[in-house]
């Protein structure tokens, strides 16, 4: 056996390469997918203004679910172009909670890191998945952002992100960056008719409440580019580091100009 291991060593290496190449793609077949480009129908698609506000970036690659002291201090730096963390206004104690599960609260409120990324000389923009964003909401949590953007000295710092345009316009309206978070589907696995439903769906939204950005899950970052030029694409993706798949993923969409901020875990 060793024998035919030392004839064989160059054939045994590249059958090992492309076994764990091709499981790989199979376990990461989503990602597979995405890299490659997709033909989309050329459906009409009037021009839609965007909001127009400015959000300093440094780095498209930010940090997903930045939602405690610990995780921040662990990941971010001076050099962290941008956080996201996932947040609902509590309107009985006028803060904002972060966590991410509705039904899992863990205490810690936005001022709180907050205080420690000012403690830690941070300069990261800050992504706010406002998760509980309603008609009963939106005043207060506005009034209390506008309070927080000011004493942490957080201009052009902050992305609003919800599903609810509507209600993002108020944000819009007093200088923030917003992005609508869109519908999930995959736009790989349904035909024309679904993808234009889906594509007047989202033009009516952004067109009756202009944003600066759509955000959707990795897999829809072509689509979305596809037919909202005009807007900046956000989306969020894994990152496996053990994969040669994910490495290459993620080597292209730090160049791809048709995505603007990409979340990893």
């Amino acid at each position: 056996m060793l024998k035919w291991i030392a004839r064989n060593k160059y054939k045994l290496m590249a059958f090992i390469l492309v076994a764990g190449i091709t499981v790989d793609s199979y376990l990461h077949k989503g990602l597979v997918r995405v890299m490659f480009p997709k033909k989309y129908p050329a459906f009409k698609n009037e021009s839609m203004p965007r909001a127009g506000h400015h959000l300093i970036n440094t780095d498209k690659s930010w940090v997903k679910g930045v939602n405690s002291v610990e995780r921040m201090n662990d990941k971010l730096d001076r050099n962290t172009g941008g956080m996201e963390c996932d947040v609902y206004f509590n309107t009985a104690k006028n803060v904002f909670d972060v966590h991410h599960d509705a039904d899992k609260p863990t205490g810690l409120e936005l001022e709180t890191l907050l205080k420690e990324y000012q403690h830690l000389g941070l300069q990261a923009s800050i992504w706010l998945d406002f998760k509980n964003l309603s008609d009963q909401t939106a005043q207060p949590a506005l009034d209390k952002l506008l309070q927080l953007r000011e004493e942490y000295h957080l201009q052009d710092k902050l992305l609003v992100e919800s599903s609810r345009a509507e209600l993002l316009k108020r944000f819009s309206d007093r200088g923030f960056y917003t992005s609508y978070y869109t519908p999930v589907f995959n736009p790989y696995l349904i035909n024309d008719d679904s993808l234009k439903y889906w594509v007047d769906s989202i033009s009516n939204t952004v067109r009756n409440f202009p944003v600066d950005a759509v955000s959707g899950y990795y897999f829809q970052s072509s689509f979305l580019h596809k037919y909202f030029p005009q807007h900046d694409v956000l989306v969020w993706a894994p990152n496996d580091r053990f994969s040669v798949i994910n490495w290459l993923y993620k080597k292209q969409i730090a160049s791809s100009k048709g995505v603007y901020i990409v979340l990893y875990p």
